[in-house]
């Protein structure tokens, strides 16, 4: 599957967001773990060459 040409954009503008209130507001209140969020950077790493 090919990376859609927004996901970049998209992620981004999701950082900038979440970085608004905080990344651990932001995972608090989206219940993720930092272990948890630990495997999402490795996989967006793995998979499509970004770092969050």
């Amino acid at each position: 599957m090919n990376k859609p040409t927004k996901l970049n954009d998209f992620m981004y503008a999701l950082m900038k967001k979440a970085s608004m209130y905080s990344l651990n507001d932001f995972l608090e209140y989206q219940d993720i773990s930092p272990e948890e969020y630990e495997e999402i950077e490795q996989h967006f790493w793995k998979e499509y060459g970004i770092r969050l």
